[in-house]
């Protein structure tokens, strides 16, 4: 950051001057769809210099240029930058082009550039100025709320954590459901190397997913290929769609002196939404003070100095040996401490003090250029976050670089390169998050303010009640969840296109491209000694050593036929092969030596150790084929075929084909010239495509055995040099095929009064089969489980995409847009004798798939209810009742999901802004349910009034009134999973940016901006972020359990190009 703040200033001071130049060029700025208002604030610079001005408020500009200078080239927001000739002596009257005119090229599979208005399918894409990157390192983040089909579910705000990222819902039950991203043509990883399973989800940390490696601030454009039709070309990587990123490089420009550009933001950052803790009572059980107990169903605080145990101002113990101390009261856990321990009753608030202001700080620098025949692009970007709970944050460190050669008319050659370090240290979550204590701790205990260990002995923690779990300061010093990731992703291209004569209406490009994506991960999980549940100290070491080489070949051929050129046809033949090899290790050591060196070398033991290396190879042929009759009529065909190493022998090669068509029937001559409806288009698309498992040859191993006895003797082998092998727990069938997705796509664009309202609306079907999971065995065929076919889901669903120009002059401009989702799937079977599957979560409740259900469905106990009337049965004390058997207790997908977003112009300020809205939906909110039963929230200060239930008297069947002891209800109405069930629906402001664009200084444009991310929720859980969960994996986005807390942000940056 120093760097970058050197360099801002010894830029600012160089010299401004401008020599005189040889002549004046004088000319007025409009815009097509603006009227007759002209463009204030229009750039205009010389080409093949830096000179440059901007329109004063009539639209007009005076620019001296040298006499060799023939062009000028003139930019504007939401305007095509455009050159102009000049006209000497003659005042110039330049109109520019809307940026989203209807011949918009949109980027889709292995890079191809097609009109937007020939594609049967649904294509959604986002602009460098659209993904409003301040403040956040984290891409997904940045697209929240501005796609429709896609669900972006953040699982904190914590630094690099994870996001679960689907598009038009899911369609693997256990196994991959992230799309496939794409950068500059080549396919790279994105999904997390520890993915959370069932039993991670109780204990672990959100480890970050592969594309916190992306620096938002480095992309151009994101196209999102969301149908089958679309991604097809992929094949069986593409089957949950593909999110396909152009970089920024210096073929954008026109050919100009270098282009550089600073950029530096600073945001601070605050727990978006606090748990509150009530303040009215005490720690202990039955109104009686326990210094020991977990629960806060004591005393009122106000009293604890009449308590008869420890209370200053009665007869106990302590009055005896200290004497009394009126007003006061004891606490023990003061004394360890080595405070005293006497102390007056107050109120604390540990949840604020222990969440601090975190801060994000990001820079970046580029410089890219175009000549004649090159292009190039360079950058360096530094990104330091701190989180909001200490000792978490995230430092990223990059590089980049991008070159395009035109070395004649025939061979073209370029390379795009990325570098990039990434550290982050992150806390636990579930129930040994670190907020557990957090949020338990009671309010008159100052947790942050009574030392966290004993004086003397830092390995013996102190909190306020046993240490069954750590206290949060204490692990926060001590313990750490970390991560550490070099890597290298990027791809070399050459490209032909042979000088045959064939008239300027055939076309022939050949183009070999190598991508490489190499990077090695680190993970440790650190428990020091006296950590609780591993007092001795706990060190365990992941690592995943990847490099993915990805070879593309392409031919493709394009031709314009007939007298008019009315036919035009395309053919690409292409070849793809994917190699893949991971080596994982994992190694846990216990019993640390000693305190203070919490590294697997100072460990007495190593439980366990694994080395697990494997390649994976796909092979793919492919064909794309078009045709487009007086752009009217488009048609696409694709046809591929996958050879993949991971499947059975014999059963290796898979066909994928897609079928498109597209009618722009404003294209008819009654239609023609319609002022009213500018463009309207129909279109329809069928595809199918698939996804891999992975399949292992069934083999024996050798466990560790040390159990039974022979006589006196223990049975140990090896016996006499004799080993056991028993089958693997897992069965693999050998006829495993990949599942397989049919998609069918159908929708309408229209667009209204020179395109300043367009309408977007598409319906998809998709029927997902032979999906690849565990089966449950019988325990008798020496197996737990087969992994094999069966079950199939079917997603519909409904996207619309709008956007209005609702009022545009040449000082004042009002834009809007919105997207709109809804979405259902739906599990039709599973397997014979099996109606449902577990996806994760506890032992209760779970997330599961299960047969008739809309997926994936939260399952768990429920309350018994009488069946006529829907109340719930109570016993004869008025208690509710509870089922024995699990069931379905909550739908997880919400309703519908939307986006709008505004944009509104004033002379030289900008202010954009991006809101979500979900309706409907449900998850586990564990972490309420768990602190009204230890009587820690707001709703249980009124625990001395009784409280009043009805219901059906299980007995007798009648309706029934009660007053209960609240205490009692709680206990047994929380232990239900059916109570922690809570609606997911939310607004949030997502950001908020104000921008000033100063007038040019020099060769200088520099903006300055504020923002704001997530400052505004409004949502139905009580004090919480609904989209705060536990994990990465398919369960993980409909639990809350002790979840780190999602962040609201404030701050400003300055943005230099020179």
């Amino acid at each position: 950051m120093k760097r970058i703040i050197l360099l801002l200033v010894a830029v600012i001071t160089m010299s401004l001057s401008v020599s005189a130049q040889d002549r004046t060029v004088r000319g007025i700025v409009f815009g097509v769809y603006n009227g007759s208002d002209p463009l204030v604030g229009a750039t205009v610079m010389g080409v093949g210099t830096n000179i440059g001005v901007t329109t004063d408020i009539n639209g007009v500009f005076d620019i001296k240029l040298p006499e060799s200078v023939k062009k000028i080239l003139v930019s504007y927001v939401g305007m095509k930058s455009q050159e102009f000739d000049i006209t000497p002596g003659q005042e110039m009257v330049v109109t520019l082009e809307s940026e989203t005119s209807l011949d918009e090229v949109v980027v889709t599979a292995f890079g191809m550039k097609r009109d937007r208005k020939g594609l049967g399918y649904a294509v959604q894409d986002l602009k460098a100025e659209d993904l409003n990157t301040s403040g956040t390192t984290s891409l997904s983040s940045a697209m929240q709320g501005k796609l429709s089909g896609v669900e972006i579910r953040p699982s904190s705000g914590a630094p690099g954590a994870s996001s679960n990222i689907t598009i038009r819902g899911v369609r693997s039950f256990s196994g991959n459901n992230a799309p496939l991203y794409v950068i500059d043509g080549m396919p790279v990883e994105s999904t997390p190397d520890v993915v959370q399973t069932a039993n991670s989800m109780v204990s672990n940390a959100s480890y970050a997913d592969r594309s916190i490696d992306i620096n938002p601030d480095d992309i151009e454009s994101i196209n999102v290929l969301k149908g089958q039709a679309a991604a097809a070309l992929y094949g069986i990587r593409a089957t949950n769609g593909v999110i396909v990123i152009t970089t920024k490089r210096g073929s954008g420009l026109s050919s100009s002196k270098p282009v550089i550009t600073v950029s530096t933001d600073l945001a601070s950052e605050r727990v978006s939404r606090k748990f509150k803790h009530q303040d009215v009572y005490a720690q202990g059980m039955g109104g009686v003070y326990d210094p020991t107990a977990s629960m806060t169903w004591g005393p009122k605080i106000s009293e604890l100095p009449n308590d008869a145990r420890y209370g200053g101002n009665t007869d106990n113990q302590y009055t005896r040996l200290y004497g009394k101390h009126e007003g006061m009261y004891y606490n023990p856990k003061r004394a360890q401490a080595g405070l005293d321990g006497w102390t007056i009753p107050q109120i604390y608030d540990n949840t604020g003090d222990f969440f601090s202001n975190g801060f994000t700080e990001n820079a970046n620098f580029s410089i890219s250029q175009r000549t004649d025949r090159t292009s190039y692009a360079f950058g360096l970007n530094n990104s330091h976050q701190e989180g909001v709970v200490r000792n978490t944050g995230l430092d990223r460190w990059g590089a980049r670089g991008a070159l395009d050669w035109h070395i004649n008319n025939e061979w073209k050659l370029g390379f795009t390169a990325n570098y990039v370090h990434t550290n982050i240290r992150t806390a636990p979550q579930a129930n040994s998050g670190i907020v557990n204590v957090v949020y338990s701790a009671p309010a008159e205990y100052d947790l942050k303010g009574i030392p966290s260990s004993v004086p003397g002995n830092p390995s013996q923690q102190i909190s306020f009640r046993s240490t069954t779990f750590n206290n949060p300061y204490w692990w926060a010093e001590n313990n750490a969840y970390t991560q550490s990731t070099q890597r290298f992703f990027g791809n070399a291209y050459v490209e032909y296109r042979p000088a045959i004569n064939w008239g300027d209406n055939l076309d022939l490009v050949i183009k070999e491209q190598l991508g490489i994506d190499a990077y090695t991960s680190r993970y440790s999980n650190i428990q020091e000694v006296g950590s609780a549940g591993n007092s001795s100290g706990y060190i365990e070491n992941e690592s995943y050593t990847r490099q993915i080489f990805n070879n593309l070949i392409t031919a493709n051929f394009t031709a314009e036929l007939g007298a008019d050129r009315e036919w035009s046809l395309g053919l690409m033949l292409g070849n793809e092969v994917n190699n893949d090899h991971l080596t994982a290790t994992d190694y846990i050591g216990s019993g640390l030596a000693f305190y203070g060196q919490p590294t697997i070398g100072n460990c007495a033991s190593f439980t366990y150790g694994y080395e697990a290396p494997s390649q994976d190879r796909t092979v793919g042929l492919f064909f794309n084929a078009s045709a487009s009759w007086r752009d009217m009529l488009f048609f696409n065909v694709t046809g591929r075929n996958d050879w993949v190493s991971t499947m059975p022998n014999g059963n290796r090669s898979f066909f994928y084909p897609s079928v498109s068509l597209a009618w722009v029937f404003t294209e008819l001559e009654a239609l023609k010239g319609n002022r009213v409806l500018t463009f309207g288009k129909l279109r329809t698309s069928y595809a199918e495509v698939g996804q891999a498992g992975t399949y292992l040859n069934n083999f024996a191993y050798t466990p560790t055995y040390g159990g039974g006895f022979y006589g006196f003797y223990p049975v140990n082998y090896p016996i006499k040099g004799q080993t056991s092998f028993v089958p693997y727990w897992k069965e693999y069938d050998p006829a495993l095929k990949p599942q397989t997705t049919k998609n069918y796509e159908v929708g309408l664009d229209l667009r209204f009064w020179d395109d300043r309202v367009k309408l977007e609306y598409t319906y998809s079907y998709q029927d997902v089969r032979d999906q690849i999971f565990e089966i449950p065995m019988d325990g008798s065929t020496g197996y737990q489980s087969i992994v094999s076919n069966g079950g199939r889901i079917t997603t519909n669903t409904h996207e619309i995409n709008a956007s209005v120009t609702a009022y545009t002059s040449k000082d004042f401009d009002i834009d809007l847009g919105l997207n709109w989702t809804k979405y259902e799937s739906m599990v039709k079977e599973l397997a014979p004798g099996v109606d449902n599957i577990m996806l994760g979560g506890f032992v209760e409740p779970q997330v599961r798939a299960y047969t008739g259900y809309a997926y994936p469905v939260i399952f768990g106990k429920s309350f018994m209810r009488d069946e006529a009337t829907g109340l719930m049965l109570l016993d004869s004390d008025g208690m509710p009742m509870t089922s024995g058997e699990s069931t379905v207790i909550g739908k997880c997908t919400p309703d519908f999901n939307m986006g709008w977003s505004t944009n509104i112009r004033y002379k030289r300020f900008n202010l954009s802004s991006t809101w979500s809205w979900q309706k409907g939906g449900q998850m586990y909110h564990g972490t309420y349910g768990t602190m009204q039963m230890f009587g820690a929230t707001t709703e249980s200060t009124d625990r001395d009034m009784p409280l009043h239930v009805s219901g059906i008297d299980y007995e007798t069947g009648q309706y029934v009134e009660h007053d209960v002891d609240r205490f009692s209800w709680n206990q047994i109405y929380y232990d239900c999973s059916e109570s922690m069930i809570v609606d997911t629906d939310f607004v949030k402001l997502r950001d908020v940016t104000l921008t000033y664009q100063l007038p040019r200084l020099g060769v200088f444009d520099i903006s300055v901006y504020g923002f704001a991310r997530n400052v505004l929720v409004w949502a139905k859980m009580n004090d919480f972020d609904p989209e705060s969960s536990v994990g990465n994996n398919n369960a993980g986005g409909y639990f809350e359990r002790y979840s780190l807390p999602n962040t609201a942000s404030f701050g400003g940056g300055l943005k230099l190009t020179f």
